[in-house]
């Protein structure tokens, strides 16, 4: 698992502190991000923003969060400036 990867999965045990598995996804640009993740808990596929407006987790948490993990993607050496930079793995 990638530096990336890794700290995703911190970002969304935050939010989901118990989970069986995860699928994280995010599309990250200089100037725009799109991130969600679903978690799998007792067997059944969660999607954030469906755990967010539910309440099950805090939804401006969540986005920030999001940013922050964006921000820490432009910045790491894997990140290519100018282009689309798409992040997808499942633990």
């Amino acid at each position: 698992m990638s530096n990336n990867d890794e700290l995703a999965k911190e970002f969304v045990k935050v939010l989901v502190p118990t989970f069986d598995k995860m699928e994280f996804r995010a599309s990250i640009s200089d100037t725009s991000r799109s991130v969600e993740f679903f978690v799998w808990v007792n067997d059944e596929k969660l999607q954030c923003y469906e755990l967010a407006d539910t309440g099950k987790i805090d939804e401006s948490q969540m986005e920030k969060m999001f940013d922050s993990f964006a921000e820490a993607i432009r910045k790491s050496d894997e990140y290519k400036s100018g282009e689309v930079n798409k992040i997808k793995f499942t633990c």
